[in-house]
């Protein structure tokens, strides 16, 4: 598992302050283009479903809020692109976890494409009902993305707004609690979208 420590080191800082890290070429143009083309695959077999809000009881698709189609992940898919990713994303929690104190105990995470002309309102990812999320993380698949594309995630601050490119191979590391929003795409937009958790998955009774 290779990842630069320096770029850890600096990812671990800047998640304690100001709470966000852009993290760019976290993977290589080569697992991209896999990545996209088994998330067209899925998208093509009817894998993906309407993204709704909230969780749960309160759970309800609104397509004035969010227009992404979503696809879980997890270790049973036998793709070794997905695998290669989630060995990443583990190593990264525990390497946190282990500097940071978050109490990380698992991570959840899926594929999200949004169509043209869509978007996802303003936001926080740390549900009321559910706040067992701590480290918001985005891995953005978007080869030859240029600026008039739009699709930029914006992170709101009390003094300042940090606009976020979604370039192909960053990963944008955030506190779950941060507002932030997806502004409208104009052209198909991927990435894989996930939570660092101080909950184990396999305990389904939490809330």
């Amino acid at each position: 598992m290779h990842i630069n420590q320096d770029i850890l080191e600096s990812a671990i800082d800047h998640l304690s302050d100001p709470g966000y890290f852009i993290w760019d070429d976290f993977i290589s143009k080569e697992e991209v283009g896999k990545l996209v083309s088994i998330a067209d695959e899925g998208n093509q077999s009817g894998d993906f479903k309407k993204a709704g809000i909230g969780k749960q009881a309160l759970f309800q698709l609104d397509k004035s809020v969010r227009g992404d189609y979503i696809n879980w992940l997890d270790r049973e898919n036998q793709n070794e692109s997905v695998h290669h990713f989630l060995n990443k994303i583990e190593f990264l929690k525990s390497t946190l976890n282990e500097t940071c104190y978050l109490g990380l105990k698992d991570f959840e995470t899926h594929f999200a494409i949004y169509p043209e002309n869509t978007f996802y309102k303003k936001h926080v990812d740390r549900f009321q009902q559910n706040a067992h999320r701590v480290i918001s993380f985005v891995l953005y698949l978007n080869q030859n993305w240029q600026n008039d594309h739009g699709g930029e995630l914006a992170i709101y601050f009390n003094d300042k707004t940090e606009i976020v490119q979604p370039l192909a191979g960053r990963l944008l590391l955030f506190r779950s609690e941060l507002e932030h929003e997806v502004l409208m795409a104009y052209k198909k937009r991927y990435s894989i979208t996930g939570w660092m958790l101080d909950k184990d998955m396999s305990l389904t009774f939490l809330p």
